[in-house]
């Protein structure tokens, strides 16, 4: 499968399920072996986005890059939102929010069957005042990033 079109995929996934909140097209993506904490299959990838969109009934992932290497593609984007369902469970603190994200799949043909995810959470709950931030003397983290263009 060419590069390209799994970039593609990573893309509309995040249009129509991150951002269009179309669940069911998360099959298109991922696969009946996908495994993580939620369980297998699709459905397994698209609990936690709903959770988040719960949280944040405004959020919007935004694509930063797409680095494609053979099976495996990378993804960096940048995560926007207001808390205002309460995220992970807490009373909803009416902030906006914004963190980083990084994805790397692992396909086998054209589904991803597992992947890593990391994001700045540390970060995300300074900015939703969980937590006081640790660098008070640069307030690095309630800092909004600086967008870098590619």
């Amino acid at each position: 499968m060419e590069g390209s079109v799994r970039e593609q995929q990573v893309r509309r996934f995040v249009d129509e399920v991150w951002n269009d909140k179309h669940y069911e097209a998360a099959a298109d993506l991922y696969g009946e072996n996908y495994v993580n904490g939620f369980g297998t299959g699709p459905s397994a990838r698209v609990e936690p986005i709903r959770r988040y969109h719960q949280a944040f009934p405004d959020l919007r992932l935004d694509v930063e890059e797409v680095i494609v290497a053979g099976a495996t593609v990378v993804l960096r984007a940048t995560f926007r939102g207001t808390d205002t369902g309460g995220y992970v469970g807490r009373a909803p603190t009416g902030r906006t929010v914004e963190d980083w994200v990084v994805t790397i799949m692992h396909f086998e043909g054209d589904r991803v069957v597992r992947e890593w995810i990391g994001a700045d959470k540390l970060g995300l709950f300074v900015q939703l005042g969980v937590l006081d931030d640790p660098w008070p003397v640069t307030g690095a983290l309630n800092r909004p990033r600086e967008r870098t263009e590619r």
